[in-house]
């Protein structure tokens, strides 16, 4: 099929430095690439002439592409001699400014070597011995901490590790580790002025940091107020708000608490103890340590169901009936919690929440979701999310804002109703489906688990409706998509 009808008579004038099979290369190209294509839409629509426009559609004019090709070819070739023209002409000019500064240079630094000639005199005759007194003393300060639990009076903070590391280079760094004695001093002794980085970490694992600068001449001393004791168990209550299209005993919302990267490291439960932030990683069951509930199931009545997890924190196909409904559930002793995904499910999607598919990876799955003002489509990953750098297309990198994912069974069902609706009817948007699979809430959802106070978490869910994608949508174009992970 000889399509797209390229000449040579469609490139620019011909240079002499040119090569004389580029052009018919290009073109021998562009024929295949377009032949390509063409079969392949021919595959989707025989109509000749729908996947000739479709292809043109999609890659643009055969010899705007042929021109721009033979340009980026020749782009080298034609910059090189611009290029040394100008060299040469910088060159000469920058010859004339180096042997005017070198005889610059040359003046001023006899006039220097004169005056450094008079001072070395002068510092000769000092006794030396005073002159590195004066140095030790300047360089040299006392750096501690005074540790105190719970408050700012709180009774003397003992048995704390702490790790100070000098900020530098090779040569200049270097890490001192003490603890604190039983009056809560952690002293460092005398150290070079820098700046430092602290850790302080406590007998069960907590950890306050911070970073400070020590002045030449002036000792350093701070108050921490540290922790009095390890973060306990404290009950957390769930109150969800179903709108009326999803009050039914078959729904369930599944709460995704599990840890997430953050930064240069992953999300971790914090306190705020004073004004201090202490925080500790995220408790992991191969080592023995204290769990979580990381992923929680609420029915209608707001009962609660701890979801188990397998040894790598994934999903496990779930029996309902063998979970313990509970009105609270237990929960670490932490600032903030983040929820970034939920998902809202059937009771039958309990019994196949993993993928069908063994071979596949979670984090290949991937969901196309509304923004919170539905404006636009965006392709997410819930496995891969970065609460700093999302794994998103089609919209913005940060993550600030929490995801509502929907079985695809419901979804389906809600497609295939607007097909049938809209069967003999042309589709003006193109799109195959009128439902996306989630939706982002305002805002990143964060809740608090603290002593002495009611810990209830509410979570007010949209309407299915706010699911169904306005015309104008602004569309996401991506590649290998997973599947539904529900």
């Amino acid at each position: 099929m000889n399509w797209p009808e390229l000449s040579i008579d469609d490139f620019p004038p011909r240079r002499d430095d040119e090569p004389s099979s580029l052009r018919q290369d290009i073109i021998d190209e562009l024929s295949d690439h377009f032949a390509c294509a063409l079969n392949r839409e021919l595959l989707k629509n025989p109509d000749e002439q729908l996947a000739k426009q479709r292809v043109l559609n999609q890659f643009g004019d055969p010899i705007k592409i042929a021109r721009q090709l033979w340009l980026d070819a020749m782009k080298e070739k034609i910059m090189s001699q611009r290029i040394m023209t100008g060299v040469s002409v910088t060159m000469a000019v920058c010859g004339f400014i180096v042997v005017g500064m070198v005889w610059s240079m040359m003046k001023d630094s006899q006039a220097f070597n004169t005056r450094m000639m008079a001072q070395m005199t002068e510092i000769a005759n000092r006794r030396v011995s005073e002159v590195q007194t004066e140095s030790a003393a300047v360089e040299m300060n006392q750096v501690s901490f005074q540790l105190v639990q719970g408050k700012e009076d709180g009774r003397p903070g003992g048995g704390f590790a702490g790790k100070l590391t000098k900020i530098g280079d090779n040569t200049d760094s270097f890490t001192l580790k003490e603890e604190s004695n039983a009056e809560g001093k952690l002293d460092f002794g005398k150290l070079p002025w820098g700046v430092y980085s602290l850790n302080v970490i406590a007998p069960w694992g907590e950890t306050y940091h911070n970073d400070l600068t020590v002045l030449p001449g002036r000792n350093f001393s701070q108050t921490i107020v540290c922790p009095s004791a390890a973060p306990v168990e404290v009950p957390v209550r769930f109150e969800v708000e179903w709108p009326d299209d999803l009050k039914s005993d078959d729904w369930l919302l599944l709460c995704d608490f599990r840890p997430r990267p953050i930064d240069s490291g992953l999300s971790a439960l914090s306190r705020k103890i004073g004004a201090e932030l202490w925080t500790r990683p995220y408790p992991n069951p191969l080592d023995g340590t204290w769990d979580y509930s990381m992923a929680c199931l609420i029915n209608q009545k707001n009962q609660v169901f701890r979801c188990p997890l397998d040894q790598n924190r994934r999903f496990q196909n779930i029996d309902i009936g063998k979970l313990e409904a509970r009105q609270t559930i237990n929960m670490i002793e932490g600032d903030q919690y983040l929820l970034p995904v939920m998902y809202l499910l059937y009771r039958q999607d309990l019994a196949d929440l993993q993928l069908d598919n063994p071979n596949v990876e979670e984090s290949s799955v991937s969901f196309m979701v509304l923004n919170h003002s539905r404006e636009s489509l965006r392709l997410i990953s819930p496995a891969n999310l970065n609460l700093q750098n999302a794994a998103i297309f089609g919209g913005p990198n940060n993550v600030d804002a929490t995801t509502l994912i929907v079985t695809h069974r419901k979804i389906g069902a809600l497609n295939a109703a607007v097909r049938e609706e809209n069967k003999g009817t042309q589709n003006v948007s193109g799109r195959p489906f009128a439902y996306s699979s989630g939706i982002q809430f305002r805002k990143l959802l964060k809740f608090t688990a603290a002593k002495d106070q009611d810990n209830v978490w509410k979570i007010k869910l949209p309407e299915l409706e706010q699911l169904k994608i306005p015309e104008g949508t602004k569309q996401v174009e991506a590649n290998g998509s997973g599947g539904g992970f529900f």
